[in-house]
């Protein structure tokens, strides 16, 4: 069996004036069960007989036996088909040597003198008062404590008095006042700190079933709690059975404040360079608690160096904020070291801001040759070149000129330049046709393109429908310019035709 111990040593007076101890142990199988009847056969198998030695659990989840309590009463309560309550009523050890040859004659228990006194006070409160009569050599712990809480007839009491007097050899009489209570606080808050390092306060409260809800919902995890001190909040809130009157509850509330808890340092090869060289990439995991109020200093650093970080030359790559309350986050930061392979190549993306004022440019180059007709001439089958009869330059030539081209330019190749402009236009492409259809109807046009001056053949044109970065609808528009080589200016009249 697996034995967890669920409370101990409850002090309990029943309604016929007996004060006993009362304790409870939740039973598993280690097993699942073969037959219907094993988790009680094996419970009360482990759990013993009345008059057995009273259990006393230690730190370590076992037990122990104890040397001046015994067992009055077991009382077994399966909770599923695999695990079951045992709840013990404990007792002083039965006397010896009163009776005729010694015989046990009956357990050493305090036993209640007179009646039972209830009063109630103005606020409705329930004060209730009893003498009880102790045997000697019994147990103390029967005895209740001021302070300390009594599971009385079945309802919850806090002994506020309780009064000693000395009998001799007799024994002793005690008399017992206690208030009866739905909730109360068990001794002081204590404080410390958690493996974090962070300040921690936690304080126990008896809560009586019928408040144990109430109670809870007055006391929610995230929430702050002034009963430990400023900025702290509830963490968890634990309870386990006080007795059959309500359960004790464990509060647990911890400091807020901003504070690196951890850094991870993540090293892995990623190649090596032509030359040899080993390169590897570098990556820093931090992870912060950081107050509501301060959350604001986290955000836009990403793209930044970060302050007082232990390895330079680093940017940040990743800011993810976490609410774990309405005071505080957990924010994981990750930086890498800006020689990490691929790392710019990962964060380069489309840009799509202020689209309305952008105008983006690229330049590339082509080869444009002038062969021999376009130049005036045709080729003998000697292998000489001839002018042409009739030519005419104003429409068989590419490039403006008043005749022919020197035979120097035949099939010489000449460098242009490509100017590629790309704008965007609100709205769709079907409200930027006419804008569309106007430039591609001329073919050439002495410009200026982005600041470079030159005769331009427009030679290309495209267009699409892109989102900015707020959702506005644009059409993106591609044109591309090839200026004239040299000191040539493109004739319009050749390119019109083609």
């Amino acid at each position: 069996m697996i034995a967890e111990n669920l409370y101990h040593a409850n002090l309990k007076i029943t309604g016929d004036g007996l004060v006993t101890l009362e304790s409870a142990w939740l039973l598993a199988l280690a097993e699942p069960a073969e037959s219907a009847g094993q988790l009680l056969e094996e419970a009360r198998a482990w759990a013993g007989a009345v008059g057995d030695p009273f259990r006393v659990p230690l730190p370590d989840g076992s037990y122990e036996f104890s040397t001046q309590l015994s067992v009055a009463a077991i009382e077994f309560n399966p909770v599923n088909a695999g695990t079951c309550r045992v709840i013990y009523s404990g007792t002083g050890f039965a006397a010896a040597g009163e009776g005729e040859g010694g015989e046990e004659t009956g357990p050493l228990l305090p036993v209640a003198v007179g009646e039972t006194v209830d009063t109630f006070g103005a606020d409705g409160s329930l004060q209730r008062r009893r003498r009880f009569r102790l045997p000697a050599g019994a147990d103390n712990s029967l005895i209740p404590r001021p302070g300390t809480l009594l599971e009385w007839e079945g309802g919850a009491f806090v002994c506020s008095a309780c009064t000693l007097t000395d009998q001799g050899v007799a024994g002793c009489e005690f008399e017992v006042t206690a208030r009866e209570t739905t909730t109360f606080q068990l001794g002081l808050p204590e404080h410390g700190f958690d493996d974090d390092g962070f300040e921690t306060c936690s304080v126990v409260w008896f809560v009586s079933s019928e408040a144990f809800d109430s109670f809870l919902a007055a006391h929610p995890v995230g929430e702050p709690e002034a009963w430990a001190g400023e900025k702290f909040l509830l963490v968890s809130a634990a309870s386990k059975p006080f007795g059959k009157a309500g359960y004790e509850v464990t509060l647990l509330a911890r400091k807020v404040e901003t504070r690196c808890i951890s850094k991870v340092r993540t090293e892995s090869f990623a190649g090596t360079t032509r030359a040899g060289t080993i390169r590897r990439k570098i990556v820093w995991n931090a992870r912060w608690r950081v107050a509501a109020e301060e959350l604001s200093s986290f955000l836009g650093l990403t793209g930044t160096a970060p302050a007082d970080w232990p390895e330079a030359n680093c940017l940040i790559t990743d800011i993810v904020p976490k609410q774990l309350s309405s005071m505080e986050y957990e924010v994981d930061v990750e930086v890498q070291h800006r020689n990490n392979p691929g790392l710019f190549e990962r964060y380069s993306v489309d840009d799509r801001s202020d689209l309305s004022t952008r105008t983006d440019i690229s330049v590339d180059m082509a080869d444009f040759q002038i062969q021999a007709q376009m130049a005036g001439y045709q080729l003998l089958p000697s292998g000489k070149y001839m002018p042409i009869p009739n030519w005419n330059s104003t429409y068989e030539c590419p490039l403006q000129t008043d005749g022919w081209l020197p035979i120097c330019m035949i099939n010489a190749t000449y460098r242009c330049l490509i100017l590629t402009v790309t704008t965007f236009k609100r709205g769709d492409t079907k409200s930027q046709i006419d804008d569309l259809i106007e430039w591609a109807s001329v073919r050439v046009q002495q410009m200026s393109v982005e600041g470079i001056n030159g005769s331009y053949l427009r030679i290309r044109q495209s267009s699409r429908e892109v989102f900015d970065d707020e959702g506005n609808l644009y059409t993106r528009i591609t044109r591309s310019y090839q200026r004239a080589p040299g000191g040539f200016s493109w004739n319009p009249n050749y390119w019109e035709e083609r």
